[in-house]
Parts: structure tokens; C-alpha cells; sequence
């Protein structure tokens, strides 16, 4: 890795950091320039802007779960038991690595540039994990649909609603084991209901 490519993800580590802190309208360069050990010349030639890097920012953490997360399918092992597990793998991505304190920040900036919330969203999320593992649940015909598509959709939906929304809207703490359990229970029951041959 090159000089200058160590000091590109120094900047991006540090401004995760400012963001989540700060949110992103008080985001403050300085602090990101001073975290990164680099001055605010270098910042500008590698990000333009901060909608730039904060775009950077989303962009880097989901090429790392794109390329750290995969979910296999075992046609001899239960649906529910795998499906449970993936459940529990996109919590951990949720929760540990955007973090709900990053997902405020995030559904924010949403809110106020809708051009930007356009970019990433075409960028973050053509490839989803659970996409492809409920195509090869439905080539194994374990499930039942139209294509996997509507299945991920039915799926991200009850999983927001469920796990995400209120708690990055701070309406509930986050769960504790035993409802985060039941909770996960009624995601993989409802979709295999929903969707079994």
C-alpha cells in the first residue's frame, strides 16, 4: 500500500469516527485532518467535499461486508436453522459494523440531500448477501416465489421493522437477548410460512 493510499483510508477511518460523533452537518475537517494525521490539503485532493467522503465513508463499509460475508445454502441442513443464522450475521453488520449511532447519521443526511441518498443507495446495494442465498433456497425448491427479490423484500421489511427502525428512530432501547431471540423466531417463522413449497 502506498503512502498516499494509507493516508486516503486514515481520512475515511477518521471521518467514520466524526461522523458517528457529530452526525454529519456538525462534522467538523479539522478533526478529521487532525485524527488522520494529514493536512487539510491532502483531505481535499483525495475528497472534494464532505458529501464526498461521506459517501466514501458508506461506500467502504459495504464493499467490506460485501466481500467479508457470504451465506452458503445446505440443502441438508433445516431452512430455519440457516435462515436464523443469516439473521443473525445481518444483526452483527447492523449493529456492530454500521452501528445504530452511524445508521442515525446516515438516515439524516438521507432526509436532507435526497440526491445523495440516490448515489449510494445505487452503489451500496446491488449485491445483498441474503439475495443470493434465498436464490439458491428457491433453485432448491426449499422456498416458493415469484424470484428472490420479492422474498429479500418481504425479509429486509420485517427485519427493519423489527430490528431497525425503532431503535435507529430511538423509540426502544436495543433488545436484550432473550427478545432479540424471539424477535429473530418470528422473521425466519413468518418468511417460511410465507414461502415454503
Amino acid at each position: 500500500m502506498t503512502r498516499s493510499e494509507q493516508k486516503r483510508l486514515a481520512i475515511i477511518e477518521a471521518a467514520k469516527d466524526e461522523f458517528i460523533q457529530n452526525g454529519f452537518s456538525a462534522a467538523n475537517m479539522n478533526n478529521v485532518c487532525a485524527n488522520a494525521e494529514v493536512s487539510k490539503r491532502t483531505l481535499y485532493r483525495h475528497f472534494e467535499s464532505k458529501e464526498c467522503l461521506f459517501e466514501e465513508v458508506l461506500v467502504q463499509i459495504q464493499e467490506s461486508v460485501v466481500r467479508n460475508i457470504d451465506y452458503p445454502f445446505d440443502e441438508q441442513t433445516p431452512l430455519e436453522e440457516q435462515l436464523r443464522l443469516v439473521t443473525l450475521r445481518e444483526i452483527d453488520v447492523m449493529y456492530n459494523i454500521y452501528g445504530i449511532a452511524l445508521s442515525r447519521t446516515i438516515i439524516m443526511e438521507f432526509f436532507r440531500q435526497p440526491d445523495l441518498a440516490k448515489s449510494v443507495t445505487e452503489r451500496l446495494y446491488r449485491t445483498r448477501s441474503v439475495s443470493t442465498w434465498f436464490e439458491k433456497a428457491l433453485a432448491s425448491g426449499k422456498l416458493e416465489a415469484g424470484d428472490a427479490q420479492t422474498i429479500t423484500s418481504v425479509y429486509v421489511s420485517i427485519f427493519q421493522g423489527l430490528l431497525f427502525w425503532p431503535y435507529v428512530l430511538d423509540i426502544l432501547p436495543q433488545p436484550e437477548q432473550e427478545e432479540l431471540d424471539r424477535k429473530i423466531d418470528l422473521i425466519v417463522t413468518t418468511i417460511v410460512r410465507a414461502f415454503a413449497p
